[in-house]
C-alpha cells in the first residue's frame, strides 16, 4: 500500500491500483496452472494439424484453462472486496464503506459499525452468487462433459 500511496497519492487511482494489482495475481496464477496442465496429446494434436496460434488460444488454451480462471476469479472478487475496505481505511479519504465503519467505530456507534459489516456481507455474497452464475453459464458444456 505505502508504494501506491507515493506513487498516485491519495485518492481513487491509488485506490483503484491497489485493488487491480491485488486482485490480477490470482487470475494469471490459475489461468497459468490451467493452461500448464493441458493434456500433453492434445498439444500434439495441436501441432500435427498446425493450428495457428490465435486458434490454439480461441480452441484449447481457453477450453482448458477456464475452470481455473473462475477459481481465480472468485479468488479476486473476495479479495478486491477486502482491499477496497482496506483502502479506504487510509487518512485522506472521505468516503466509501472502509470510511463508513471506521468513522462509526470512533465514534462507538455500534449499529452503523453492524449495518456496514452486515452490507459487506450482502455484497460479497451478492457478488459471488453473480459470479457463480456467469461460472455456470460459460462453463455448462465443460460440467456436462466431464459427468458423462
Amino acid at each position: 500500500m505505502p508504494v501506491f500511496v507515493v506513487v498516485f497519492d491519495l485518492g481513487t487511482p491509488m485506490q483503484l491500483a491497489s485493488i487491480v494489482f491485488g486482485a490480477i495475481w490470482p487470475v494469471l496464477i490459475n489461468t497459468a496452472e490451467g493452461v500448464r496442465g493441458i493434456d500433453p496429446l492434445r498439444l500434439d494434436v495441436a501441432a500435427t494439424v498446425r493450428m495457428r496460434p490465435a486458434e490454439r488460444i480461441v480452441l484449447l488454451y481457453l477450453p482448458a484453462a477456464l475452470p481455473r480462471i473462475f477459481a481465480g476469479l472468485r479468488l479476486s472478487l473476495s479479495l478486491s472486496l477486502i482491499l477496497m475496505v482496506f483502502s479506504e481505511l487510509l487518512p485522506g479519504t472521505a468516503d466509501g464503506i472502509g470510511f463508513s465503519l471506521t468513522d462509526a467505530q470512533t465514534r462507538s456507534d455500534l449499529l452503523t459499525v453492524w449495518a456496514v459489516m452486515v452490507l459487506l456481507g450482502a455484497l460479497g455474497h451478492l457478488l459471488n452468487t453473480a459470479l457463480l452464475a456467469v461460472e455456470r453459464l460459460a462453463l455448462g458444456r465443460h460440467r456436462a462433459a466431464h459427468r458423462t
